[in-house]
């Protein structure tokens, strides 16, 4: 495997995946999913970090969210602004790798969706994210899972390693608590398989996922189940920690509407 050549570059091959994520269910899917863990904490200010084209960075917007993305690569960042548009103004993009970000911190919460997978230094990049955030903040990752599906496409990609639930959880430090930690996309587990180890070609869950066959159908009905219960394995980690407060400081102050559902 060969990890990009020049740190904050990447290949065709993964500018052709973050274009096909607007198309892709799979992606969609497990935003989703982030996106719903977020919902009860009300808007927040939020660091898509690694945003890529922007997709997540737009879904987060529109849910209300005050977005700051940042990239290494300038060409997604200019992506991304494109996409943003006249549609979320409130959205800031930043060319900066996670661990350079030299701008304000503060934020209610991080999110970093198949990044670390491309980092050598996974763990000073996971606490840098961590960093960011307030105390009482969330920290939401995926990453792939399973090292045994590891082929085609995470060569492709530069990706260092795939994940499973105990690797994810030795990246967050006693700092953080986690709230949340499941797999998604174990009904893709054949797909992934068949494609990038056997065959060793790209995924086609962008065309499948986008289209109105049987397939698509199915594939759509699979995936939303999934995103409700979750299976034992999958071809995705995600996560959910919240940073700790301070030894001896206040707890943060709770949005209204989690009061309301304490009360």
């Amino acid at each position: 495997m060969t990890p990009p050549a020049v740190p904050g570059t990447f290949n065709q091959a993964q500018y052709d995946d973050f274009l096909a994520k607007s198309g892709d269910v799979y992606a969609r899917t497990k935003y989703e999913v982030l996106l719903r863990w977020l919902r009860g904490r009300g808007p927040q200010r939020v660091i898509n970090a690694g945003c890529g084209s922007g997709e997540l960075s737009n879904l987060l917007a529109a849910a209300g969210h005050r977005v700051v993305g940042i990239d290494p690569d300038p060409t997604y960042i200019k992506l991304a602004r494109d996409r943003a548009g006249d549609r979320f103004p409130d959205s800031t993009f930043v060319v900066s790798s996670i661990e350079d970000y030299d701008g304000p911190g503060g934020f209610d919460a991080a999110v970093s969706t198949d990044v670390l997978e491309h980092i050598e230094d996974d763990r000073t990049a996971f606490d840098r994210m961590v960093q960011l955030v307030r105390p009482g903040g969330a920290v939401l990752v995926t990453v792939p899972a399973g090292q045994w599906l590891f082929g085609y496409h995470d060569e492709q990609l530069g990706h260092y390693r795939r994940y499973n639930k105990r690797a994810v959880r030795r990246l967050v430090s006693d700092t953080c608590t986690v709230r949340k930690l499941r797999y998604f996309g174990g009904t893709l587990i054949p797909v992934c398989l068949a494609y990038s180890k056997w065959l060793r070609k790209p995924y086609p869950l962008a065309k499948v996922g986008g289209g109105t066959s049987l397939v698509s159908r199915v594939l759509n009905t699979m995936l939303a189940a999934e995103r409700r219960v979750p299976l034992p394995l999958g071809t995705s980690v995600l996560l959910c920690a919240e940073r700790k407060a301070a030894a001896g400081a206040a707890a943060p102050a709770r949005h209204p509407a989690t009061q309301r559902r304490a009360a």
